[in-house]
């Protein structure tokens, strides 16, 4: 892939990494096509982008050895998937809604009420809230404002500001590439409750984003918000032309969706069956009006100070559920999928076993944890369940949930109420 250099003269951006990943050497630049090997954690950069696996073969013959149940009550150790109750979320998501809620002639103080803090509580810096503190906050308000599309109203507000110290920080980057490596670079300190995933294809770049706890009353509204906001900062950063390729969302399609459409400015897409938001590479090489380099990095340098350290950071057990996650229907195999860490299958497999862990039971929790989610507070049939966790065939799937809960989903579905 070719860089660009801007019409302003601005270094040509090089996307170096996926940026979920903490890694200590970084590409070398003088050699592009190569990636230095040596990490902290699990690997990150990705370069040059790699193509998505288009092999779809099935592995739901597969059958996994150990329960998923017994699996994931053995992992606190690892936090594969973080604990609803506990407070580690920076709330940028809390503030911007009650904020919006201010400026409607609504009462802040009265939504937060028994929920363990207050909306004065907000404007403490060391303020930390679980998911359970922003789910119950997030349904009270669409209870009380009544917006099919809260979540965009909600991220359409936002500015770098809104994401704190991290926001502040994308302000003294190069190039606009540079403002979005940081911010997904600092996602969880910024106060994002969706993992968003960087790919670079070709003319296009693609940001996915996914929940790292499956919760479906409130993930249309954390999409929404997530989207929004994206496009609203980067028109912040970059000026009011900014606008997507085009927007694709899993959630079912509104009975109104000129909000969508008049924000975004592109075809936008529901039904969808992934959440991504696409714009043209160009624009990773615009570079930021008011650029310094001196005082720019030496201002970054002082406001990575003030960042928080991001609550489990992610080592290569959250990596990899976090690509299973992202395409969970592609079914990939443990190869395929070190291939998208850009670690090899051996590496993968020996860093895993370090753990007690294998490839499959990671597979099998995650497709539980979603499965689980989607049986209890959804409509879909098994069969769909089945093929959005990754089952082409729902007979394999009911042996497989029998196998981690001892009961059929249907049956499972019956005691959810």
């Amino acid at each position: 892939m070719q860089t660009k250099r801007d019409d302003v003269g601005a270094r040509p951006f090089r996307p170096t990494c996926l940026l979920l990943y903490e890694v200590i050497e970084p590409v070398d630049h003088e050699r592009p096509g190569v990636v230095r090997r040596q990490y902290r954690s699990v690997v990150g950069y990705l370069w040059p982008v790699r193509d998505r696996c288009n092999d779809r073969r099935d592995l739901s013959g597969q059958e996994s050895t150990g329960s998923p149940i017994k699996f994931l009550e053995g992992m606190k150790s690892v936090n594969l998937f973080p604990s609803r109750n506990v407070s580690n979320i920076v709330p940028s998501v809390a503030r911007a809604l009650l904020g919006l809620v201010d400026d409607r002639g609504g009462s802040p103080e009265r939504l937060c009420r028994g929920l363990g803090f207050s909306y004065e509580d907000l404007r403490n810096q060391n303020l930390l809230l679980s998911h359970n503190q922003v789910r119950e906050l997030i349904l009270r308000c669409e209870k009380q404002l009544r917006e099919s599309a809260l979540g965009l109203s909600v991220g359409a507000r936002q500015t770098p500001v809104s994401l704190g110290v991290a926001g502040l920080a994308m302000l003294t980057c190069e190039t606009y590439g540079d403002a979005i490596a940081y911010a997904v670079d600092h996602q969880v300190a910024a106060g994002a409750m969706l993992d968003h995933l960087v790919d670079i294809r070709g003319r296009e770049v693609c940001i996915d984003v996914s929940p790292r706890l499956f919760d479906l009353q409130i993930e249309a509204f954390l999409v929404d918000e997530a989207m929004a906001s994206l496009v609203g900062i980067s028109r912040c950063v970059v000026g009011v032309d900014f606008k997507p390729l085009g927007v694709d969302l899993s959630r079912p399609r509104p009975e109104n969706e000129e909000p969508y459409r008049r924000f975004f400015r592109c075809p936008v897409r529901f039904n969808a069956g992934r959440d991504r938001l696409t714009f043209d590479s160009d624009w990773l090489n615009v570079r930021l009006a008011g650029y310094d380099r001196i005082t720019c990095k030496l201002v970054q340098t002082q406001l990575n100070t003030l960042l928080k350290r991001p609550v489990g950071r992610l080592d290569l057990v959250e990596s990899v559920v976090n690509r299973i996650r992202f395409d969970m229907g592609a079914r990939a195999t443990q190869g395929e999928l070190a291939n998208l860490v850009n670690i090899s299958d051996r590496t993968m497999r020996r860093r895993l076993s370090r753990q007690s862990i294998s490839y499959t039971q990671l597979r099998d929790a995650t497709r539980f944890e979603r499965a689980r989610d989607l049986l209890a507070n959804s409509a879909m049939t098994v069969a769909q369940v089945a093929e959005l966790v990754g089952y082409s065939d729902a007979r394999a799937f009911r042996r497989a949930f029998k196998r981690w809960t001892g009961i059929l989903p249907a049956a499972f579905r019956e005691r959810q109420g």
